[in-house]
């Protein structure tokens, strides 16, 4: 039963019982019987008055009742509407807006689960591309040693593409481990600082491209200040955080291009930066490139393409550092990538 209906159902009970009460009471007193039924009829008609009053006045609280019930039934349909509609009585509104603030953060739950959702399909979808090239690759490459297709002299050669496809698979499984195991980073076990010698790590991490400088005849530059060539932090973490940095710099820019590496203390930091001459990045695009599976271009190919996750994992790395990485770029230009660090005292 509707609780307008109990309302009703209990008023007329009191009601009558008041009648009831009124006239046992006159026919103990020494009344006439028109007397008696005028005052009746008067008690009668001042309840029904009463009741249409108590009704009207009760009306805005069915109306908010109702609204309130439109509300819930339309959050279980996902539809967050968080406009106010409901002016009296107050605990009424009070309630109204409860229910709006908590429309308001499942709407930004279900938005969060299907962005969610949606980086995990296109991740689903990026990574079957990604490990299906490689894949596709090694397995010819194998295939046509073993059937004699290829000739011993360029064995060696064919052997070199499967270690590059080998280490792309590699280097995707760890940025795949990095994903699935971030979460466990507050859990996990920190990581001890060592001593390490700036100078040294970047000429370490530089050897790697050592073939492609060569190749792109392209110049290096490496500026380190003495005040911050030793430091003390987490060589993993560092070490990945500027080979993915300089890596994005050669690959985004073009072959005879310089690339600058600097170092120095800012006050209270330890500024790294990475500054090529290449393609730059458009101001659209400069806050969304640390997303996660966000690409500038929506070319796939083997220069320039990639899954989207390398920026996002390196400043991911950069705050477990308790650091950061800074963009400044102009379009058609260049890019500077600055990993910035607490300086310790």
């Amino acid at each position: 039963m509707k609780l307008k209906y109990y309302i009703v159902i209990g008023y007329l009970i009191s009601m009558l019982i008041s009648v009831a009460g009124v006239f046992f009471g006159l026919n103990h007193m020494l009344i006439e019987t028109r007397g008696v039924y005028y005052i009746l009829s008067v008690t009668i008609i001042a309840c029904i008055v009463g009741g249409i009053v108590n009704l009207f006045l009760l009306s805005s609280v069915f109306t908010s009742l109702k609204k309130l019930k439109q509300k819930m039934k339309d959050i279980s349909q996902r539809c967050f509407d968080t406009k106010a509609q409901i002016c009296s009585p107050q605990e009424f509104k009070d309630l109204e807006t409860a229910f709006n603030q908590m429309s308001s953060e499942l709407e930004s739950t279900f938005k969060s689960l299907n962005e969610s959702e949606r980086e995990k399909t296109m991740m689903i979808a990026q990574l079957s591309h990604d490990i299906k090239t490689p894949i596709t690759s090694i397995q010819s490459t194998v295939e046509g040693i073993l059937d004699g297709i290829i000739s011993e002299e360029e064995v060696n050669y064919y052997l070199n593409t499967i270690s590059r496809q080998t280490n792309r698979l590699n280097h995707l499984v760890e940025e795949l481990s990095f994903i699935t195991l971030e979460t466990m980073s507050d859990t996990a076990e920190p990581h001890k600082e060592e001593t390490i010698y700036l100078d040294k790590l970047l000429i370490d991490i530089l050897s790697e491209f050592q073939l492609v400088f060569e190749k792109e005849n392209r110049q290096v530059m490496i500026d380190v200040a003495p005040d911050v060539s030793k430091l003390s932090s987490q060589y993993d973490k560092l070490s990945r955080i500027l080979l993915n940095l300089i890596s994005n710099a050669v690959k985004y820019s073009d072959p005879g291009s310089p690339l600058t590496i600097k170092a120095y203390s800012n006050r209270q930091d330890i500024v790294i930066d990475i500054i090529d001459q290449g393609y730059g990045i458009k101001d659209e695009d400069l806050a969304s490139i640390f997303n996660r599976l966000y690409r500038v271009e929506s070319s796939r190919n083997m220069k320039t393409g990639g899954h989207g996750l390398g920026l996002y994992i390196a400043r991911q790395l950069a705050h477990q550092l308790n650091g950061d990485i800074l963009v400044e770029s102009q379009y058609q230009k260049g890019s500077k990538f600055s990993l910035v660090l607490k300086l310790q005292k």
